[in-house]
């Protein structure tokens, strides 16, 4: 649970010099750790019965439901040192005639989901530095073109994907319902993005592309 919860840190803002009331802060956080972990495995196990209640199963070799469920919550509250969420998530719940055709079918939705959310991030920060540029009308207007036509372009690139959460559930006519939960380290979701769109704008204009592959 490397970086847990950054957000509980907030306990020791106001550390002072003296080494008491350090002590005491850096036991506060310890104690807002450990209240924010039984809240969330509490909720988990909550989660789990109710879930098993409507069928939902793990495939033999998987982690129990509890722990999956535990694994996932943690890894959605994880942050970076900067504050950051450490990983963009997706998830995505499909039906198909066997299992495999299901788990397949909501992968690729998670990974598309994680896609356009890292691209909207990109988008967002194209826009920011294309405004403190000196842009032409012109080479304004094929940069957003782009950006906002060519989202496909990140799902491609995406790598390192890590399943979180995978269950599934026996529904009508032998049919099978899965449930996943996938995630993409934001850094590394964050760089394929910049790759992909700046190779994709070279195709356009590589000076655009140069250019924008500077101030990314």
């Amino acid at each position: 649970m490397k970086r847990f919860l950054s957000v509980v840190m907030c306990s020791v803002a106001l550390i002072t010099g003296s080494g008491v009331a350090y002590g005491q802060a850096q036991l506060s956080d310890k104690e807002l750790k450990k209240e924010m972990k039984a809240r969330v495995d509490k909720d988990c196990r909550k989660e789990a019965k109710a879930l098993t209640k409507e069928g939902w199963k793990v495939m033999p070799g998987k982690l129990p439901l509890e722990r999956q469920l535990q694994e996932s919550r943690y890894a959605q509250l994880q942050e970076d040192e900067r504050g950051q969420a450490y990983y963009i998530v997706g998830t995505h719940m499909a039906k198909g005639g066997n299992y495999t055709a299901a788990k397949k079918i909501a992968d690729s939705r998670a990974m598309t989901e994680i896609a356009e959310k890292v691209s909207a991030q990109i988008a967002e920060l194209v826009k920011e530095n294309v405004a403190n540029h000196d842009y032409g009308e012109g080479d304004i207007e094929v940069i957003d073109k782009f950006v906002s036509s060519n989202k496909h372009l990140v799902n491609a690139r995406l790598t390192g994907a890590v399943s979180l959460l995978e269950i599934y559930r026996e529904v009508e006519a032998g049919a099978y319902e899965v449930r996943v939960v996938i995630a993409v380290r934001t850094k590394e979701a964050v760089r394929a993005a910049k790759s992909a769109y700046v190779s994709g704008l070279a195709k356009e204009s590589e000076k655009l592309a140069e250019e924008l592959d500077s101030i990314l």
